[in-house]
């Protein structure tokens, strides 16, 4: 090993950094201030419901090709339930429903031929769902930046089914932002890269165990056993600057970390708070604590009867937007597990566990003609609210992303925040990962093994 970079945060952007630096001859030192590796993406176990479960619902695309590499560099990407082709069971009111499926066929026609002969659409939905599709092929990803989801899609005409049944659900699930704020710009990195390239890698990716399982404990047993470092428990404090360049990182416990070079993979306004701490506050070309934040709601439920369809399912026109079968790990023995999922829950997210638990049972009804506590008999519940789950993602947000380079020469920034060019997800955070060690020294990327 050559020189020490010190990694502060251990999410998965986290993660990524130390992985990708260990396949350049770095040593890592990852520092993480609580317990363990994952950040968002982390297990954690529930004393209330004597369970292990994930903070909240994480879906992959098949399409994740960084989070593919990082995940088969851990041994893990069996772990991942990747469908082929896209599969959802989408739910009307009144029991109706509508299976999903893209069809074997060259892009964008294995996405759009199922909606068109599928769906229960109309004849103007059709006509809209046409032109749309010839819109999208012509587009110029650049001039959607100043516009929102809700304006783009107005440019075609207006389909308020497609509205229910598509768009809305899919920039909730994929920008945890809602329609009528978020980024056209994003939404189109999605469509483009996730759902309309290929049939092939057009499906989601659902985990068969839990996340802890998958990402934070392989993560440091890969980081140890290749020569770098991992240290939970450990808050950065302040970085100490010689010149153009970041000396040292000083702990919260009065440690003293020298560095040859520093990432950071802190969510914004601990980044913020750690630069303005330091005297550092001007590095960043953006104004990082412009983010507003979106909250994701997920609600794990353990039932003695099962919730009758196939899953993934996704609730048209309802607060509950999917529902998702708990993996294997987080299941009980002689109970059914469920999370629903409610993104950009700015609305929900001061409700009472009572209150949200009437919200459940009332949208079993509508979808399933059956209460939820009367029929399908929820034994446990678990309800994890997280408030910042992700930048309220925005036109006006882009601003606000800055590149992985700072002005110190050896100082670079990581998460899923950061101008990766996707939504903040999953996929961000480990392109972010990667990206920061190569902004180091401008390596090229490390062989796709």
């Amino acid at each position: 090993m050559s020189s020490k970079v010190v990694i502060i945060g251990g999410g998965l952007a986290g993660i990524s950094a130390a992985v990708a630096a260990l396949a350049q001859g770095r040593q890592p030192l990852l520092l993480e201030r609580t317990a363990g590796l994952g950040g968002r993406a982390r297990s954690l176990f529930a004393r209330d419901v004597d369970s292990m479960i994930d903070n909240g619902q994480h879906v992959l695309a098949a399409s994740y090709h960084e989070t593919r590499r990082l995940l088969r560099r851990l041994g893990q990407e069996n772990a991942i339930h990747f469908q082929q082709p896209l599969s959802i069971h989408f739910r009307f009111k009144q029991r109706r429903d509508f299976p999903f499926r893209a069809w074997r066929l060259p892009a964008p026609l294995h996405f759009l031929l199922p909606l068109l002969f599928g769906a229960p659409l109309s004849r103007s939905d059709r006509r809209y769902l046409f032109r749309w599709g010839r819109r999208f092929r012509q587009t110029v990803p650049e001039q959607l930046k100043p516009l929102t989801v809700r304006q783009w899609l107005d440019e075609a005409g207006q389909s308020p089914l497609l509205e229910q049944l598509l768009w809305e659900p899919l920039t909730l699930a994929t920008l945890n932002t809602p329609l009528r704020q978020a980024s056209a710009f994003l939404l189109y990195q999605v469509l483009q890269k996730a759902f309309l390239s290929s049939a092939a890698t057009s499906g989601l990716g659902l985990a068969t165990r839990l996340l802890g399982e998958i990402f934070a404990r392989p993560a440091e047993q890969f980081i140890r056993q290749q020569g770098g470092e991992v240290r939970p428990f450990c808050t950065a404090k302040h970085l100490l600057r010689e010149g153009n360049r970041v000396s040292a990182v000083m702990t919260q416990k009065g440690e003293r970390i020298e560095a040859a070079e520093t990432i950071s993979a802190l969510p914004p306004n601990a980044l913020a708070r750690l630069l303005a701490d330091s005297g550092l506050s001007g590095i960043i070309p953006t104004d990082i604590t412009g983010f507003r934040y979106s909250p994701i709601i997920t609600v794990n439920l353990w039932c003695r009867r099962a919730i009758p369809g196939d899953f993934p399912a996704g609730l048209v026109d309802s607060p509950l937007q999917w529902i998702f079968e708990l993996p294997h790990p987080a299941q009980k023995p002689g109970l059914y597990g469920y999370t629903f999922v409610i993104s950009a829950a700015e609305h929900l997210v001061t409700m009472d566990a009572q209150t949200l638990l009437d919200l459940c049972d009332r949208e079993c009804r509508h979808f399933f003609a059956r209460g939820l506590r009367d029929h399908f008999q929820p034994v446990h519940y678990k309800i994890v609210k997280e408030k910042q789950a992700t930048f309220l993602q925005t036109p006006q947000s882009l601003t606000l992303r800055p590149p992985p380079r700072t002005s110190l020469a050896n100082f670079t920034l990581a998460g899923d925040w950061i101008d990766t060019g996707l939504p903040a997800t999953i996929e961000s955070a480990v392109l972010s990962g990667r990206m920061a060690v190569e902004a180091l020294g401008d390596a090229p990327a490390p062989p796709d093994t």
